[in-house]
């Protein structure tokens, strides 16, 4: 499966925005996902990396080990649930399901993975 590398396209399209008005969108050229427009713009994969990094470090100040191939598992889960799209998936979507996969991989809750975003 290729990654797109969404491309605005010149055409925008009617749709309802999230406080039920209806507005135009920019969409893709080449795959038709629509662009978040609102002010809550997501985060690159990078962003959340440097986050675990971050409470990885955390946990093991308090002696709890996360290994590497928790990290890498968790990464991978976001990135395969279609979470690390900047482009249409809005920053408080995916800060609360990574919080979700983190919870799943590493036990810790959702708070505290909440700070370290």
């Amino acid at each position: 499966m290729s990654i797109c590398k969404h491309e605005d396209s010149k055409k925008r399209d009617w749709l309802p925005s999230r406080n039920h008005l209806i507005k135009l969108h920019p969409h893709c050229k080449h795959c038709g996902v629509v662009r978040n427009s609102s002010a809550d713009v997501g985060k690159g994969i990078g962003y959340f990396a440097n986050s675990l990094s971050r409470l990885s470090e955390f946990l093991g100040r308090k002696g709890h080990k996360v290994s590497q191939a928790q990290i890498r598992m968790v990464i991978l889960e976001f990135e395969r649930k279609g979470l690390a799209d900047k482009y249409s998936v809005p920053f408080s979507v995916q800060r609360w399901e990574f919080a979700k996969i983190v919870k799943k991989y590493i036990c810790i809750s959702e708070e505290i993975v909440l700070n370290f975003l």
